[in-house]
């Protein structure tokens, strides 16, 4: 089915562009980066992300108020903070990808890091 693939598509292609250009060639295909985020996945970024958990937060459109929610709610850990930020995330996000998440990593300068963690727990389901 090829329903609201057009703005998949469109994040798809501009990530692509984004990845390719200076980048030491991106690990993930295309078709990596359209799969869905995986728990395991979630789990994988939290573990590297560390003091990064608020910035990629902002950048999957969570706002400051949420995201003082999560530090409330889990004072002592970063990890636990930012695996509920992407699990409600996925969860809100109709198609919540691999490309959706990985642009917000690189926008905060985690990019290669959880390129490789990601890509050692690659989706094979659509």
């Amino acid at each position: 089915s090829t329903m609201p693939s057009n703005e998949g598509q469109a994040a798809g292609n501009e990530r692509a562009g984004g990845g390719s250009s200076g980048q030491s060639g991106c690990m993930l295909s295309e078709v990596d980066l359209q799969c869905l985020v995986t728990d395991i996945q979630m789990l994988e970024v939290a573990k590297v992300a560390g003091a990064k958990w608020l910035e990629i937060g902002v950048y999957l459109g969570f706002n400051l108020t949420d995201i003082n929610d999560y530090e409330v709610k889990h004072p002592g850990s970063l990890y636990r903070r930012l695996l509920g930020l992407l699990t409600d995330w996925a969860r809100r996000e109709e198609r919540a990808t691999v490309g959706m998440l990985l642009a917000a990593c690189k926008k905060a300068d985690i990019g290669g890091v959880v390129e490789k963690a990601v890509h050692e727990h690659r989706n094979t389901r659509q």
